[in-house]
């Protein structure tokens, strides 16, 4: 672990920096003045979403080798982001438990109906 936690240590203080100076210099300058919104109907909104995910895990299914691990590739950022969201205070706790209790079982759903029908595939 310890050859592990200069490189961590760095590229967390990287990240860090990037970070802070886009949002404080890039993205919150752009955000103050943007009226572009997009609106899109929430099943074209839900289906676009849905696509980009299966398409993530599928993607990552492949390059594990583990139905399990790829629908971890896609839960572990959303679940990250709804952490954001609960520190923030954009979302509370018990919200953030629902969400993540939501996002669990979907991913997990997902992952055993595709490793049984993949496995099914070739029998």
């Amino acid at each position: 672990m310890k050859s592990k936690l200069k490189p961590i240590v760095a590229s967390s203080i990287a990240a860090l920096v990037v970070t802070l100076v886009g949002v404080l210099f890039f993205f919150k300058p752009l955000t103050d003045g943007d009226v572009s919104f997009v609106t899109v109907h929430p099943v074209v909104g839900l289906v676009v979403y849905l696509s980009l995910c299966m398409w993530l895990f599928v993607w990552a299914t492949d390059q594990t080798g583990s139905t399990y691990k790829g629908a971890f590739i896609v839960a572990a950022p959303q679940f990250i982001f709804i952490l954001d969201l609960m520190f923030r205070g954009n979302r509370g706790f018990v919200t953030t438990l629902a969400g993540t209790t939501l996002l669990v079982l979907t991913w997990l759903i997902v992952a055993y109906i595709y490793s049984r029908l993949e496995s099914s595939k070739t029998k």
